[in-house]
């Protein structure tokens, strides 16, 4: 992933603007999978538990994102 960005930029601020966009959008979506995961799959699919920590949301959105490739 960082190969790709460092080949499709210019400069130093387009690598740490790409940087920035890659981390905050991991950050959202970590906010929004502990949501929806606590308010919505828990409480409908026996199996699934909430989650408590917010680290557990950042490593289950990671890996989220790995497998989808981004």
């Amino acid at each position: 992933m960082l190969q790709e960005i460092f080949t499709k930029t210019r400069n130093k601020s387009e690598v740490v603007k790409e940087i920035l966009v890659f981390v905050l959008n991991l950050l959202i979506s970590t906010f929004i999978l502990r949501l929806v995961w606590n308010r919505s799959l828990s409480k409908h699919i026996d199996v699934l538990k909430p989650i408590k920590s917010l680290l557990d949301a950042f490593i289950l959105s990671l890996s989220i994102q790995v497998v989808r490739g981004i």
